[in-house]
C-alpha cells in the first residue's frame, strides 16, 4: 500500500513539473503578450478596443483567435466585439426596462 501512495505521488510530481513546464514555455498566447499585440495593432489604453481586448483576452481561446488573424484585421476585430457587446447590453436593459 505505501508502494503504491509513492507511486502516485511520484506520478503527480511529474505531471506537475510538465504542467509548469508547458505554460513557461507558452508565453506567446499569455495576456501580456497578447495584450502587447493588441496595442500594437492600434487598441489605445483606455480605448473601447483595448477595454473589450482586456474582458475577451481571460479565455485563452479568445487569445487564440486574436492572434491567428493578420495583423490588419485584429482591431476592426476588437471594434466588432466591443460593437456586439454593446449591443447586447442595449437588448437586455431594453426588455428589463419593457417588462
Amino acid at each position: 500500500m505505501q508502494e503504491q501512495i509513492t507511486v502516485i505521488g511520484d506520478i503527480c510530481k511529474e505531471s506537475h513539473k510538465t504542467f509548469e513546464s508547458f505554460f513557461k514555455d507558452d508565453d506567446t498566447t499569455s495576456v501580456a503578450s497578447v495584450m502587447k499585440e493588441a496595442i500594437a495593432c492600434g487598441a489605445i489604453e483606455g480605448s473601447d478596443e483595448h477595454f473589450i481586448a482586456s474582458e475577451l483576452f481571460t479565455k485563452r481561446e479568445q487569445r487564440e483567435m486574436f492572434l491567428s488573424m493578420s495583423v490588419d484585421t485584429r482591431l476592426g476585430w476588437l471594434r466588432r466585439k466591443f460593437s456586439v457587446k454593446c449591443h447586447l447590453t442595449v437588448t437586455v436593459m431594453t426588455k428589463t426596462i419593457m417588462k
